[in-house]
């Protein structure tokens, strides 16, 4: 008898859980298609994009003399570290 009641419940969670998610999903859509539809948030967005993209204009991380000036820098710091091994490693001994 216990059994039962517990498989019952069980598929009654579960049930429950796939309503939630089915009303949940379709109330996101609801409010995403509201905030599509909207004349002044589109403009609001499109406003931010532009900055952003002035904002971003000559900050490429990846263009080469960037990525030259970095590998060089990444070398010479490892350098420093190895120098500093060595004069450790010496004043140890």
């Amino acid at each position: 008898m216990v059994r039962y009641i517990g498989r019952k419940l069980v598929k009654t969670m579960y049930l429950l859980g796939l309503g939630l998610l089915v009303l949940s999903t379709w109330y996101l859509l609801k409010l995403f298609d509201n905030f599509n539809n909207d004349p002044i948030a589109k403009k609001e967005i499109n406003q931010a994009w532009d900055e952003a993209k002035k904002e971003a204009k000559g900050k490429n991380p990846f263009a080469p003399g960037r990525i030259r000036d970095a590998i060089k820098t990444y070398k010479m710091d490892m350098a420093k570290q190895e120098i500093k091994a060595k004069e450790v490693k010496k004043e140890s001994n």
